[in-house]
């Protein structure tokens, strides 16, 4: 698909088919997950040129342009170069006012960088949840001490 369609595809299962309409969300969409600038001119292009950070952000882009209340991201930036990572991580930190963000990940530097509150979980369980300075400073639950310290896992 091109990078026009990948971000519309929500919109248009959702039956949007005004042309106006959708150029218009697919833009604020790509623009929200600081895309637009390095895209604009190619929209009509396949996305599969792109790199994988960008094509990440067009995941992000492609979500937000249905106006989610929740996003929820698996290990958002496994596989990704720091340059890359740095970038998906402050588009985390704009959007987190505007939209309820979840993020599973393995990496306790970034956990500790990107979000509120943080939940230790550990084989199915929740283990603890707290503000996330009191998960990496201070915790309550040993193991999860142990974990974010760095003594398993």
């Amino acid at each position: 698909m091109s990078i026009f369609d990948n971000v519309a595809y929500g919109l248009k299962l959702r039956g949007i088919k005004d042309k106006k309409e959708l150029a218009e969300r697919v833009e604020k969409a790509l623009r929200q997950a600081a895309l637009w600038d390095e895209v604009k001119d190619r929209l009509n292009e396949p996305a599969t040129g792109m790199s994988g950070g960008q094509q990440q952000r067009l995941v992000i882009a492609r979500a937000l342009a249905v106006e989610p209340e929740v996003l929820l991201f698996d290990e958002p930036t496994s596989a990704l170069d720091p340059i890359s990572t740095a970038k998906i991580e402050e588009l985390v930190v704009q959007l987190k006012d505007k939209v309820t963000i979840i993020i599973v990940t393995h990496n306790m530097q970034q956990a500790a960088r990107v979000s509120d509150y943080t939940a230790f979980m550990y084989m199915g369980k929740l283990v603890e949840f707290d503000k996330t300075d009191v998960i990496f400073t201070s915790p309550k639950e040993k193991l999860t001490e142990d974990y974010v310290s760095g003594k398993f896992g």
